[in-house]
């Protein structure tokens, strides 16, 4: 994955049927491949996420930005999304690797130094690791351990995710190692959400 933004959807931060068309504003508004979208709504049954999953494609691609589906392997593959995001808890990438072969890009959510570094040599593309700064509910881990970049694969992305809602946070994470951001509520709960990506997207690049 090449993008240094990478967009997660919350749906319950605004109105469910602005998604798609949020998505694709953001994805015109900043260079092609700069930006990647993750459809995360965990309480979507397969019907309804499969239907979200499908408009999301349908306005990321043709911006060239990619669409990456957390958990559901199986309505990632459906749908034709680039990728699978797996959590802490999900289908091991080894079993998945066996499901989907090459089909998609395979990423794992991760809290922890060991467990990220595992994810990767197990062939991650993607790991995602946080919270890095403070977000309701959970503890951050601080940016230190983003430097387990030097211990990776090169074809890994290192992906520092939670509370970073501003290019200063999105910076300091990139100078600790990470090779992208990942935002949630940071893009969805601003009145603006177009320019939070593209300072985002600026701040890195």
């Amino acid at each position: 994955m090449n993008a240094r933004v990478v967009v997660i959807t919350d749906r319950r931060l605004f109105a469910s049927e602005e998604i798609a068309g949020r998505i694709g504003a953001i994805a015109r508004a900043v260079p092609p491949g700069t930006v990647a979208f993750q459809v995360r709504e965990k309480d979507l049954d397969g019907g309804p996420l499969l239907r979200l999953v499908r408009e999301v494609i349908e306005v990321a691609r043709p911006a060239g930005a990619p669409v990456w589906v957390n958990d559901r392997l199986d309505l990632a593959l459906i749908a034709g999304a680039d990728g699978v995001q797996l959590p802490e808890d999900g289908l091991a990438i080894e079993d998945a690797r066996a499901i989907a072969k090459r089909a998609l890009a395979l990423g794992a959510s991760r809290h922890a130094e060991a467990t990220a570094l595992a994810a990767a040599a197990a062939g991650a593309e993607v790991v995602q690791l946080g919270p890095i700064f403070a977000t309701p509910g959970k503890t951050p881990i601080g940016t230190a351990p983003l430097a387990i970049r030097t211990r990776m694969p090169r074809t890994t992305a290192l992906v520092a995710v939670g509370g970073i809602d501003s290019p200063e946070r999105a910076r300091e994470a990139v100078r600790a190692g990470a090779d992208a951001v990942a935002v949630i509520r940071a893009a969805w709960a601003v009145d603006d959400p177009v320019a939070l990506v593209r300072a985002l997207v600026d701040a890195i690049q």
